[in-house]
């Protein structure tokens, strides 16, 4: 069922039960009101009687005349019988109902009484005349009120189904316009394929309506997929051309060795240079599957403390790279510098940065350092080596990219992008501060 028709069909159920119930208030009233009139009608046609037949001694010329003229508008199947203090009748008219003791006592004692006898409504009253105490007791059928009430009733009935049927179909017209804004979304996002992520929804700046607000939702997801897509490009470029180099050097090294017989130990260096090459292209690959790895948003989380994390990943650096000093001061924060996330991932994050640290350091001291406060943990690492320009500071964590003054230096370009990604997985973000030829500092902030 399309969204207009449900749109339509619950508008409609709503305004069906909002309807029902106010023309069944309208009917109660109409019931009640009729119920009342008439019991007004006996209550005047009792009294009527009385005044015909127990007090003409006691009224002028002019009041029983009228009396007179009002007594023959009876009622339908009216009854009408008067009893005195005897419960002895005295006056009948329609000799078809008698009533019981019990009903001429509660008329005695409660002197004026309604109530109904099936289809019948009957009116007591107590009537006092000088020639004594008497009720008078008139019933009726309200064959005039019940018809109307069933006319009611069934132009309630026709009125409601016209104004369903009106309902609906107003209801899809006004769904079906607004609606289409929505359509419009559907048939330009029909026409946007992997090949035009560039383009994007119109969005009127002047409106903050749901539709606005779903098109700007819309666009940022076309906006990083966009993204996605260009990094997962550019990821598979550079990826080809890091395995390439390795690859090519292995291959024309076996090339050349194998043109000519060579000495023994011209074998030995040419596979020493093919292992060098080999090594290069695994650590190129491990970093290639940890990259993959980092862009998963699915790790084991654990409590992890940064203090003894830092001490690792320097007590494993200084074991490669014994000449480098590296300075460790970090207070004992104890439990105050744990976080969660994945020990295995930021422990790669931080040998990353600090490998980087330790290689562009020229041989000088490299620092690491833990600061807290109430809002957030900090890990910082400090070099004093070649430094990055500002324009690269904004390349350093896209994969494979190394800057210029960097290629002197061993490396793959896939350790900050690595760290990056995996800070990022961890809410964390990296501030980078750095001078040519002054030194770089690392700032690693998680929230606590």
């Amino acid at each position: 069922m399309k969204v207009k028709d449900r749109l339509s069909l619950q508008f409609t159920f709503m305004f069906a039960v909002l309807l029902i119930v106010v023309l069944s208030g309208i009917y109660v009233l109409a019931a009640g009101n009729r119920s009342q009139t008439f019991f007004d009608k006996l209550e005047d046609r009792a009294l009527t009687a009385g005044q015909l037949y127990l007090a003409q001694d006691n009224m002028s010329e002019e009041s029983f005349s009228k009396v007179i003229k009002k007594y023959p508008q009876s009622l339908s199947h009216e009854v009408i019988r008067i009893y005195n203090d005897k419960n002895e009748p005295v006056f009948i008219k329609e000799d078809s109902v008698h009533w019981s003791e019990s009903v001429i006592k509660r008329v005695v004692q409660e002197k004026k009484v309604r109530f109904t006898n099936g289809d019948k409504q009957v009116a007591g009253l107590y009537y006092i005349d000088n020639s004594g105490n008497f009720v008078v007791i008139a019933s009726a059928i309200d064959d005039a009120g019940f018809q109307n009430l069933k006319q009611l009733l069934w132009i309630m009935i026709f009125f409601f189904v016209i104004s369903l049927l009106i309902t609906f179909f107003l209801g899809r017209f006004f769904a079906t316009i607004a609606l289409q804004p929505i359509a419009q979304i559907i048939g330009k996002m029909k026409i946007i394929r992997a090949t035009s992520l560039d383009k994007r929804l119109p969005v009127n700046t002047y409106r903050n309506d749901e539709i606005n607000q779903l098109s700007l939702t819309i666009n940022e997801l076309l906006e990083h997929l966009e993204q996605s897509f260009s990094a997962q490009q550019s990821f598979i470029a550079n990826a080809s051309h890091e395995l390439r180099t390795p690859l090519t050097t292995i291959m024309g090294n076996a090339e050349i060795t194998l043109r000519t017989d060579r000495e023994k130990e011209d074998y030995k260096n040419t596979l020493r240079e093919i292992i060098k090459e080999v090594e290069e292209l695994n650590k190129i690959i491990n970093s290639l599957f940890e990259l993959s790895q980092a862009n998963m948003d699915s790790f084991t989380v654990e409590t992890v403390r940064l203090d003894e994390l830092l001490w690792e990943a320097v007590d494993e650096c200084g074991h490669k790279l014994k000449n480098n000093p590296i300075k460790y001061s970090v207070p004992a924060y104890g439990e105050k510098c744990t976080i969660q996330g994945s020990r295995r991932l930021l422990f790669i994050a931080f040998s990353n940065i600090l490998n980087n640290a330790v290689k562009f350091s020229n041989n000088s001291e490299v620092t690491c350092a833990l600061e807290l406060n109430e809002t957030s943990v900090s890990v910082i690492i400090a070099d004093k080596g070649i430094g990055i320009t500002t324009a690269d500071l904004q390349k350093i964590f896209q994969p494979f990219y190394r800057a210029p003054n960097s290629q002197g230096f061993q490396g793959s370009g896939i350790g900050l992008s690595l760290a990056d990604k995996i800070i990022k997985l961890h809410n964390g973000t990296i501030q980078v501060k750095s001078e040519i030829n002054a030194g770089t500092e690392f700032k690693i902030i998680f929230s606590r």
